[in-house]
């Protein structure tokens, strides 16, 4: 994961712009239990999975020098 998004980061700025992000599914968390979600679309478990792609964009982008 990590090599596809510093992939994608190559992409971005041969173009010039940023490309959208985002987790196609996510994990079940506690309190998506609770709300009734649809399999692979939990609201917090998708929160989650996003929050790990802008860690590890951050941690590129950091070492790129930017």
């Amino acid at each position: 994961m990590v090599r596809l998004i510093d992939v994608i980061l190559d992409i971005e700025e041969k173009r010039g712009e940023q490309l959208p992000f985002r987790p196609d599914h996510g994990h079940a968390m506690l309190s998506d239990l609770r709300s009734g979600f649809k399999p692979g679309y939990p609201a917090i478990g998708r929160l989650r999975g996003m929050a790990e792609i802008r860690g590890v964009e951050r941690a590129l982008r950091f070492k790129r020098g930017g």
